[in-house]
């Protein structure tokens, strides 16, 4: 008796490991494409499916950074796709943040000419 209830154990482990990793592998393959790190190899797979979790001006900042990086020569293969985009909006605040100085100064300009 003892070595039939040995026996019925080896199975139920063993659903229990197939189960653990059955759930590991749902858990892994369940992360955003979002945190995935850049790779030029699979770039544009991952462009697929992160089009699918943002919304259009989002991912257009993405795709123009990681264009924009590129061309500045920045090192992309060790940043992930959010950490880009986060690097997009702080450069496109700054930008703006630099347009509207810019548009202040011509504004103050034309007050301040006599002839306006």
């Amino acid at each position: 008796m003892v070595l039939f209830l040995g026996f019925q154990n080896k199975p139920i482990i063993m659903k229990k490991q197939l189960l653990l990793v059955g759930v590991a592998t749902i858990l892994l393959s369940c992360t955003s494409p979002m945190q995935r790190n850049y790779s030029k190899e699979s770039y544009k797979t991952d462009l697929e499916a992160i089009k699918e979790e943002l919304d259009p001006p989002s991912f257009l900042l993405l795709a123009g950074t990681l264009v924009r990086l590129e061309f500045e020569e920045v090192p992309l293969d060790t940043m992930t796709y959010a950490e880009i985009l986060e690097h997009g909006k702080k450069w496109q605040a700054e930008q703006d943040r630099k347009r509207k100085s810019e548009l202040g100064d011509r504004h103050d300009r034309r007050r301040n000419y006599p002839y306006h």
